[in-house]
């Protein structure tokens, strides 16, 4: 089935699969994702950074949280970092509270959590120069309204990005900028942005086909401009996402989509899957 849907116009495939454990932290790349009762990745940002307010953090605000380079080991993480030696999440947590910006609802909301400790937080501050601390998110978190549990970028418009900054002087980009879940191929590169017309895909997995709905556009803030390899930033990167936005729908500045789809799904590199027009 994979092999007659690869020669179709309509047919992309996966060319890569993260989960990002922590928030704001590093990806891993991975051969396959199940999804949760969400929609989204299991082990996908269950934890999180929490700064001396105890709001979650980002990459805006802690640009070298993306050389944080998680693990998974066993109910816990490992925590590598460049030039530092890891640090592993105790077994026992403490309970505190996080706080995390809702836009939706326009302020923070208050949900249960555990803390790493004060040496995962020591080591966090070592490697990034600010008083932060490691949380465990509640499931409820993933729950709450906003929330889009898949994130879907294509390799075409990845290409048409690269291709504009290059022009303006810009370094290659990095798909991982983008802090994908899903990073989709296309037989044909020139389709750059044909995910913007998309309702679905029709994912042909080994259990067979699955629909993966898109539930937004990905509006984009400050994030693409990390680089996630040296954490350097640099602000014309997203100028660059803006300005070939505009050029193809007004409003925000739209790299990407969000998506969702059933519990228990298994999504592995290399499988193929229909595009699903939204007309």
């Amino acid at each position: 089935m994979a092999d007659t849907l690869a020669d179709f116009d309509l047919a992309c495939r996966a060319a890569a699969l993260y989960v990002y454990p922590i928030k704001a932290c590093a990806g891993v790349a991975v051969p396959e994702i199940v999804l949760d009762a969400r929609g989204g990745a299991v082990g996908d940002r269950g934890w999180a950074i929490v700064d001396a307010e105890g709001a979650v953090t980002w990459l805006g605000s802690h640009p070298r949280l993306a050389l944080v380079q998680p693990a998974f080991a066993g109910a816990g993480l490992v925590l590598g970092a460049p030039a530092v030696e890891p640090v592993a999440t105790p077994a026992a947590l403490a309970p505190r509270q996080a706080r995390i910006w809702s836009d939706v609802h326009g302020r923070h909301e208050t949900f249960a959590a555990e803390d790493a400790g004060d040496a995962v937080a020591a080591w966090l501050e070592r490697v990034t120069g600010a008083p932060l601390r490691l949380v465990r998110l509640e499931d409820a978190v993933h729950a709450r309204d906003g929330n889009n549990p898949l994130h879907l970028v294509f390799t075409p418009s990845v290409a048409a990005v690269a291709a504009r900054w290059a022009a303006g002087g810009g370094a290659p980009v990095d798909e991982r900028r983008f802090r994908p879940n899903i990073v989709l191929s296309l037989p044909e590169d020139g389709n750059a942005f044909v995910e913007d017309s998309l309702e679905a895909l029709a994912w042909q997995g080994a259990a067979g086909e699955t629909r993966l709905d898109v539930t937004a556009p990905c509006i984009r803030c400050v994030v693409p401009n990390v680089d996630p390899a040296s954490a350097r930033v640099d602000e014309t990167l997203l100028d660059t996402l803006a300005g070939l936005s505009l050029q193809r729908r007004p409003g925000g500045t739209v790299f990407g989509l969000y998506a969702r789809g059933p519990a228990g799904t298994r999504l592995r590199v290399g499988d193929v899957a229909r595009m699903v027009p939204a007309f």
